[in-house]
């Protein structure tokens, strides 16, 4: 069990900031080395972790149970935290607390049992009905619902894509712990080298140069299994994906990716109307500091992050000016491209709580104080429930053929409905 002291907060920034330093280096030491190294900044006694933190009072926010577990607990993630938490395993004042959002105060101890591991990942294959545009011996081209997450990781175990895609290919289960990395869905060759690549709205081009130059030697993702993924969308991303069936048409679509040659096209709400009909954003994109969930725009260029360019196109005003119906041409991909730089622009996409695009910037973007109009743009969001965003064009060069091929899908009905609801909103 570990134990945590909230005493006080004068000396907060200091022991948070050498425990994240510990956390980023990914420390592989013994346990006992490890509880060690913390002792510049926290006292230990044991097993337990004492986090002597001052005067909660002038610390600036709020102090969460979770985020304060996997602050203090550098092996423990803030997911793990939760899951934690909510399994009845951490104590506040001796006292079991299920929620992770619960606030902490100065005098308050946390007592958190040992979490064990998570179970290894496994990928069932599930009959899932699929929305086939293209099939052949090397690949798919899927139009993926909204909704669905593209692959198996945890908290994620059933319902993906992957679980469709085995079924479909008459697939057996698999284990992380079965094939060395991510895989290729070739029924004749599912036991050879297995290949993935890091995670993005579509693939960043640096994850796709190594997946592609380094044939069976790049090691899955942890906590991620997804064979056959090039590229993935977002869970309330609904559009067209390309999946590879065999490992030599893994290598050249990645390649493709890496050399920006594959046509991605997008149709998306913003919230307000763009002052130009169309432009270019060029941003660096990264990680943002204050929530590792999200990603942010900072200066084109800069030292930190990766360079991203999109291309708007305004296609139509809606609501009078409060909404907008946008098409996005990447030429990067970076993690969440367009909802990073729709925000980065002022004009966020419909729904999308993360980037700024919830019900309440709705309310304010859309019903422009018409108490009217609140509630109808209330159940507009709600219905939607997802960032209003969809992939809907997808062209690359066939990996064995060299043919072009270009595959194009409408929204589904969820957007059409949205689109619907703001023409009627001018009044």
């Amino acid at each position: 069990m570990h134990t945590l002291r909230v005493k006080s907060l004068k000396d907060w920034r200091s022991i948070d900031a050498h425990l994240r330093q510990l956390n980023t280096a990914k420390c592989t030491a013994p346990r006992s080395s490890l509880i060690k190294d913390c002792q510049e900044g926290a006292a230990c006694v044991g097993n337990s972790l004492q986090a002597n933190v001052l005067d909660i009072s002038k610390a600036k926010g709020k102090l969460r149970l979770d985020a304060f577990i996997s602050t203090q607990l550098p092996n423990i993630s803030r997911a793990k935290a939760q899951e934690a938490v909510k399994m009845g395993m951490v104590q506040v004042n001796g006292a079991k607390v299920c929620k992770p959002g619960a606030q902490l105060k100065a005098g308050d101890q946390v007592n958190v049992l040992d979490i064990p591991e998570p179970p290894q990942l496994q990928a069932e294959p599930e009959s899932i009905p699929l929305d086939i545009l293209h099939e052949d011996d090397d690949l798919m081209v899927v139009n993926k619902p909204a909704g669905m997450v593209v692959h198996i990781s945890h908290g994620h175990y059933h319902g993906t894509l992957v679980n469709a895609l085995l079924y479909h290919c008459g697939l057996s289960g698999l284990s992380v712990g079965d094939v060395p990395s991510g895989s290729t869905i070739d029924p004749s060759s599912i036991s050879d080298r297995i290949k993935s690549v890091d995670e993005g709205e579509d693939e960043d081009e640096d994850n796709l140069k190594n997946a592609a130059s380094l044939p069976g030697l790049l090691s899955q993702p942890p906590g991620i299994l997804r064979p056959g993924i090039v590229h993935r969308l977002d869970k309330g991303t609904s559009g067209l994906l390309v999946v590879a069936k065999r490992e030599e048409a893994h290598r050249k679509l990645c390649d493709q990716f890496k050399a920006r040659t594959v046509e991605r096209e997008y149709i998306s709400i913003l919230l307000g109307t763009p002052d130009k009909g169309h432009d270019k954003v060029s941003t660096n994109i990264d990680r943002d500091h204050n929530d590792r969930k999200r990603m942010a725009a900072l200066p084109y260029g800069g030292v930190r992050g990766r360079l991203a360019i999109s291309n708007y196109f305004v296609e139509e005003v809606l609501a009078a000016g409060g909404a907008a119906m946008v098409r996005w041409k990447l030429e990067t991909g970076r993690t969440h491209q367009i909802r990073v730089h729709s925000k980065h622009i002022g004009h966020p996409l419909l729904g999308d709580d993360t980037y700024g695009g919830g019900v309440a910037a709705a309310a304010v973007a859309v019903a422009r104080g018409r108490a009217s109009k609140l509630q109808d743009v209330r159940n507009l969001v709600a219905a939607l429930n997802r960032p209003a965003l969809h992939a809907r064009t997808l062209g690359f060069q066939h990996p064995t053929s060299g043919q072009r091929l270009r595959f194009a899908v409408d929204p589904p009905e969820d957007f059409h409905v949205a689109v619907n609801c703001l023409r009627n909103l001018i009044n």
